[in-house]
């Protein structure tokens, strides 16, 4: 099972992003943390409309970060959505991309006093958050900590791993120590620094490590591949996605093979 975000180009319409990764032969979308393009927040019926038009599928719905003001609302109305629409995770960012090491416990309290409001969410939509990686050193360090507090009946990582390999190669610590957490996965490629979130074949990233401790957890969801057209070879999004669904495809059948 292969997905792909709508974070693709947002120059593009969501009705029309939706017919062309139809066309592309993908069967599940995610829908961007972009709630003015996808509409989600002020027109749901909208975007539910235009999912069931083009008989689609949604594995996660991103939300916003935990020290975003209106973190709770918003991530209220993204669980009553994935509800409507069938798709059981929502993506949390744990804190800014980049936070100083001095502001670790600060973001930590911050996420989990949020967590803590979000359990009765949780459990009145059938759903989890899965609460992604983002910059290796303090920004992970909030994600951590979380993670070995948080009951896994309601919370999961989502684990991106072009995040992970920021100024890398890095060795893939987080996974080997949480992969057991994994509820959801962001895949693309790293070229270098601030160059990412391109096709898988286009960096430098070894995938197979990610791939083989999929397979040892029993990981069934779809690979959602996050990718952009800002710094990919591949500049038009017809063309973007049918090659992002190829090595998605690539990828799934290593898993496969792991399994």
């Amino acid at each position: 099972m292969i997905s792909i975000s709508t974070c693709f180009n947002y120059n593009v319409p969501l009705h029309k992003q939706l017919e062309m990764i139809k066309n592309a032969r993908f069967e599940y979308v995610s829908i961007s943390s972009n709630y003015s393009h996808n509409g989600l927040l002020d027109n749901p019926d909208r975007l539910i409309n235009l999912i069931d038009k083009y008989n689609l599928k949604v594995d996660t719905i991103h939300g916003c970060a935990a020290n975003n003001p209106e973190a709770f609302s918003i991530l209220k109305k993204c669980s009553e959505v994935a509800d409507r629409l069938g798709a059981s995770v929502v993506v949390i960012h744990p804190c800014d991309f980049f936070i100083i090491k001095d502001k670790v416990e600060l973001k930590y309290e911050v996420l989990m006093n949020l967590c803590e409001k979000l359990i009765p969410i949780a459990k009145t939509y059938n759903i989890k958050y899965a609460i992604e990686n983002l910059h290796p050193d303090g920004a992970t360090d909030v994600l951590k900590m979380a993670l070995d507090k948080l009951d896994t009946n309601y919370f999961g990582m989502c684990y991106d791993i072009t995040h992970a390999q920021i100024d890398g190669p890095r060795k893939c610590n987080l996974i080997e120590s949480y992969g057991d957490k994994i509820i959801s996965v962001h895949i693309s490629d790293r070229i270098r620094e601030f160059v990412d979130h391109v096709v898988p074949g286009e960096g430098f990233i070894d995938f197979d490590y990610m791939l083989k401790k999929l397979a040892e957890i029993g990981y069934d969801k779809p690979l959602l591949m996050e990718v952009l057209t800002e710094h990919t070879f591949y500049k038009e999004p017809e063309q973007l996605l049918c090659m992002t669904y190829k090595s998605g495809l690539e990828l799934e059948q290593k898993l496969e093979g792991y399994r």
